[in-house]
């Protein structure tokens, strides 16, 4: 006992002073033991500006969003406490409403928007509906052969009005990795496990991309988490989709033996067949690589944990994001 008490004090004075130190406390973070001093920490985060970029900053809202979900019958405590982050941050906080899951997420947003007055039109557009949460449903418009050579639909502007669900923007990786951090549940690993199939993916980039960044974060973490892997083998079962099972078997099997090496190699060639022959309506794989590295750039791959610093990860712990496995991934 004396021994688990100086651990725990110990873990309460380590100092935050980088964005290293943020995702470390975070990837180590303890529901239970360190959820008071969760709020301090997301204010130095705002503080040493991580949640200045709102499209680098998924780690973080996902993270909060995780606190709300974790305790939802205090969830107007946390949100209270949360709001000792910058105002400018504040958005952050909108959204991590938004992508709580929480039953009264709309109730939990009308009685704060008033506290975040810079940030009243966004709150206001979840609560209509105009932006996207977890839960949002975007059905794919199926169209014949002849709507798409009928001039009359090019310029109709349909395509510009459909809505992406949130699963296809690249930064919703890092989302669910911090929402896992905070609550250590199966939610974010079953979003990310629906991501699957787009591993194999043969016409679209970006779910190629995105579904293999799933895979390979999913494969990484597993192999030094015997929660996540074992959150994995019983989501397993679940599975009544073929794609989504044979990925998620092959996902399980790269942890347990150590070979997420196999991913990458895999991912490399299936991403260079699509750049060299996939359909020149979507953007080039070099494009897509330089925007995941930047605008994703708050991921964490381990260099350090895994003793491959060597490899230029912008990483330091032992979980595994988005936008250091597409760095990883589309490096030399």
């Amino acid at each position: 006992m004396a021994v688990l008490m100086a651990a725990g004090m110990a873990r309460a004075a380590q100092p935050i002073q980088t964005k290293q130190d943020v995702l470390a406390w975070m990837n180590a973070y303890d529901p239970k033991r360190d959820f008071a001093r969760a709020p301090s920490v997301m204010k130095k985060a705002s503080n040493i500006g991580v949640l200045s970029d709102p499209e680098a900053a998924g780690m973080y809202v996902g993270f909060m969003a995780g606190m709300i979900a974790s305790r939802p019958e205090k969830a107007d405590a946390t949100v209270q406490k949360l709001l000792v982050i910058r105002p400018a941050d504040y958005w952050a906080i909108v959204r991590a409403i938004a992508y709580s899951g929480h039953p009264d997420w709309p109730g939990l947003m009308t009685r704060f928007a008033p506290k975040m007055p810079t940030r009243e039109l966004m709150a206001q557009r979840y609560l209509d509906g105009k932006l996207p949460t977890p839960a949002t449903r975007v059905t794919e418009e199926k169209t014949s052969w002849s709507d798409r050579f009928n001039p009359a639909n090019w310029f109709s502007g349909k395509d510009k009005e459909k809505q992406v669900a949130l699963d296809e923007r690249p930064e919703m990786l890092d989302v669910y990795w911090g929402y896992y951090f905070a609550t250590r549940g199966s939610w974010p690993l079953e979003r990310m496990i629906r991501m699957l199939p787009w591993a194999d993916e043969r016409d679209n980039v970006e779910k190629l991309t995105i579904g293999s960044m799933a895979k390979y974060t999913l494969a990484m973490n597993a192999s030094r988490d015997t929660r996540v892997l074992g959150f994995l083998k019983g989501l397993r079962v679940q599975q009544t989709d073929e794609k989504t099972l044979k990925q998620l078997s092959e996902t399980i099997e790269a942890a347990e033996t150590a070979e997420t090496s196999e991913l990458r190699r895999t991912a490399l060639a299936r991403m260079e067949d699509l750049k060299r022959l996939g359909p020149g309506n979507k953007r080039d794989m070099a494009l897509w690589g330089k925007i995941g590295q930047g605008v994703i750039s708050l991921g964490c791959v381990a260099a350090a944990a895994t003793g491959q610093a060597a490899l230029g990860l912008p990483c330091v712990i032992g979980g595994a994001a988005s936008s250091a496995a597409l760095y990883y991934l589309t490096s030399p």
